[in-house]
């Protein structure tokens, strides 16, 4: 396990080789660490990697190819040593492959390359799949960056456009059978709109996704090219708060674990490559 940085004036970026993680994400600027950095008795990391799977799956199991495969919540990418395969002062990229290990859990053979980029205030993240297998392969993706909010009563989450609707987790697994009508560009922060773990978009219409605090007039701006579901996710009154943008979803209460039929799942033929990113955007507003 190594530490990587990227530095510039207006940013200070720490990324770990275990899991390609982003461990510090500092603004000059602003003069604060922007990241959750991480309590083991409340939530651990800072800014994981979803792969191969985004969520959790029914049972923590699925079925493919007529056999039966184990897997945590989010998948293991999280928790393996990335290679740094490029090292520029602007820009790291970290890779993992297929091996001995992921076979126990995942039947396919992948390359998934991980790039961090800096650009003045702006911090550039690229998710990149590659079909090393003799066949197709299947996955989701996604990221859960986790950002410091001091005193969470104080923030807002704001959308570029009105939404409609969002969905909540039943036991972990997705219920789309119930949404939750919003209608609004905002939704103030509370501990208790935690209290039945994230809240889920689906098709969002809005490019970007902002936690703003009102006292400071500063902004994270997420832009998520959009990205086909988005999670929200908070711990109770604990002084962070994770946005997700993913490229797939976790399992829902009446699957029936066959991974093919696996909601949000991505189909990569073989030799070909499977791009995903978002930009993470500092604003004074």
């Amino acid at each position: 396990m190594k530490s990587y940085h990227l530095q510039n004036d207006f940013l200070n970026v720490e990324i770990n080789s275990l899991g390609a993680e982003i461990k510090k994400l500092f603004s000059k600027k602003w003069n604060k660490e922007l990241l959750w950095q991480g309590d083991a008795s409340v939530w651990p990391r800072t800014a994981p990697v979803l792969f191969p799977i985004v969520g959790k799956l029914k049972d923590n199991e699925f079925h493919i190819h007529g056999k039966t495969y184990q897997m945590g919540q989010h998948g293991f990418a999280r928790d393996m040593e990335f290679e740094c395969t490029r090292e520029l002062p602007n820009e790291l990229e970290f890779t993992l492959r297929a091996n001995q290990e992921t076979f126990k859990n995942y039947p396919f053979c992948f390359i998934l390359k991980i790039s961090y980029k800096i650009r003045n205030e702006l911090l550039f993240i690229n998710y990149e799949v590659i079909n090393d297998d003799r066949q197709d392969i299947y996955f989701s993706i996604g990221a859960h960056p986790g950002f410091n909010t001091p005193n969470l009563n104080d923030y807002k989450i704001l959308f570029e456009k009105n939404e409609e609707y969002f969905y909540r987790l039943n036991n972990g697994l997705v219920d789309w059978q119930n949404p939750f009508l919003l209608l609004s560009d905002k939704i103030q922060l509370t501990k208790e709109l935690f209290n039945s773990d994230a809240l889920i978009f689906k098709n969002l219409k809005s490019s970007y996704i902002d936690l703003f605090d009102p006292n400071t007039r500063e902004c994270i701006r997420m832009h998520h090219n959009y990205a086909s579901y988005f999670g929200i996710w908070g711990k109770g009154d604990c002084p962070f708060i994770c946005l997700e943008p993913w490229k797939g979803v976790g399992d829902t209460t009446t699957h029936d674990k066959n991974f093919l039929k696996k909601e949000g799942l991505n189909t990569l033929p073989k030799g070909e490559v499977f791009q995903f990113s978002y930009v993470i955007e500092l604003i004074k507003m």
